[in-house]
């Protein structure tokens, strides 16, 4: 039998890591037929992401084109990773990663040791100015050592998607918000017309002064020029329905009120 790898991405650190874990697995082993797959899978510190890094997001002004991200090896056992830089766009409301030659990551693979450190040096190539945001992605991956034993395996890959962005100085961030319901689904989407992204956290949808949406921690990012939506099972919310939006954000809190298409 195949080794099955469940891949955890974590954007925005290593905190969301358990949580994440957990929704996975419970997916995989509700979607997987495997006979004799029947070991149940205990989380433990040993076994979470040992691999730490710092920042957990990369913002650098007019004139810096060089920036390091370190990297910590918190368990007990060798990693070996790669790292990857990848261009960043959102395009009607879906985001994409592509190649990049205009930003490279140095080394573009590591050996770390148990307890041992590394830096990943992240450099903008480009001599031109930077005109309004340019966003991409550093990916680090930590690779899993193939399983001590052929046969049926399961095998974690921790994935790191850092935001890094190069910005001219002044640029801002300029939100409008839509609503549609569809059934019981409630899609939101914001548009982005400034050149700053946002970055959103902390979302409370309100009608008639009660919630009907709760989103604690991040909720996601609207990249400058760029558009996003997210979907949410609702009750007693239909068209012509007033929602109260509230969020926090990189450019300021939001704090308002949308009419239901």
């Amino acid at each position: 039998m195949p080794t099955t790898e469940v891949e955890i991405e974590l954007q925005e650190g290593v905190s969301c890591f358990y949580l994440e874990l957990h929704m996975r697995l419970n997916a995989l082993l509700k979607m997987t037929s495997v006979a004799g797959f029947t070991t149940l899978l205990s989380l433990n510190p040993a076994f979470a992401g040992t691999l730490q890094v710092s920042p957990i997001g990369i913002e650098l002004g007019q004139g810096i084109a060089t920036t390091t991200e370190n990297l910590e090896n918190k368990g007990t056992n060798i990693i070996n990773g790669q790292a990857r830089i990848f261009k960043w766009e959102s395009k009607d409301g879906k985001e994409s990663l592509t190649p990049t030659t205009e930003v490279v990551a140095s080394p573009p693979a590591f050996k770390i040791e148990p307890g041992g450190k590394a830096t990943i040096r992240v450099v903008r190539l480009s001599k031109a100015p930077i005109v309004g945001e340019e966003s991409y992605r550093l990916i680090i991956d930590d690779i899993p050592p193939p399983p001590d034993k052929p046969g049926d395996a399961v095998t974690f890959a921790v994935r790191h998607a850092i935001p890094v962005f190069f910005q001219a100085p002044g640029i801002k961030s300029a939100l409008t918000w839509t609503a549609n319901i569809k059934g019981d689904e409630l899609e939101i989407a914001a548009n982005n017309a400034g050149d700053l992204h946002a970055r959103l956290s902390a979302l409370v949808v309100s009608s008639g002064g009660k919630p009907v949406v709760t989103q604690n921690g991040l909720v996601g990012y609207v990249l400058g020029h760029g558009a996003m939506h997210w979907t949410y099972k609702v009750n007693g919310v239909h068209a012509g329905t007033t929602l109260t939006l509230k969020a926090a954000g990189n450019d300021g809190s939001v704090d308002t009120t949308i009419v239901v298409k």
